[in-house]
């Protein structure tokens, strides 16, 4: 049999008293028994709250990592729509490049800027980023962009501007 000890503390009368009126509870069987039970469903509630904390830190270290994870996987996805909507504003920029090189008209390479660039007196029709755009039903920045990258890259598309309106005319090369 485990031997007893005697565990003596001070509290003010109103103190003592209050908790004799708990102890006439049925369920206590003096006030020592009401103490024993306080100080043990104490020490419980205590390491109880230490392992739901321990709990909590490894839940949230969980979901800490599944949030990591799905960020990851979203910054992956993003990366991906990325690089389709790049590949397929190659792809329209390429297209619209073919049609402007099939309703581009045809001139030869030599246009004098100050004689010829009026519309009606360009040779076949040399013709402005807005013309084509209406033709084809293209956005006219789009073309003209486009015109503008045809003639500065490649020798297939020249280009003049008429110093007096501004206005730039483009052409297929024969």
């Amino acid at each position: 049999m485990s031997e007893k000890t005697t565990v003596a503390f001070r509290v003010d009368e109103s103190v003592k008293q209050e908790w004799e009126d708990a102890a006439e509870n049925p369920e206590y069987d003096s006030l020592s028994h009401l103490i024993r039970l306080a100080v043990q469903k104490e020490i419980t509630e205590t390491e109880t709250a230490e392992t739901d904390t321990q709990a909590d830190v490894e839940a949230n270290s969980e979901i800490l990592g599944s949030l990591n994870r799905l960020e990851k996987s979203i910054d992956e996805i993003q990366d991906e729509m990325e690089a389709v909507g790049r590949e397929n504003h190659a792809e329209e920029m390429y297209e619209l490049e073919q049609v402007l090189l099939e309703v581009l008209p045809t001139a030869s390479k030599e246009i004098d800027p100050i004689t010829e660039v009026e519309p009606d007196r360009l040779e076949a029709g040399a013709t402005t980023p807005r013309d084509v755009a209406g033709r084809i039903g293209a956005d006219t920045s789009d073309v003209a962009d486009t015109l503008e990258g045809l003639a500065e890259n490649t020798g297939q598309v020249e280009s003049v501007t008429n110093p007096e309106s501004g206005d730039t005319y483009y052409w297929r090369v024969e």
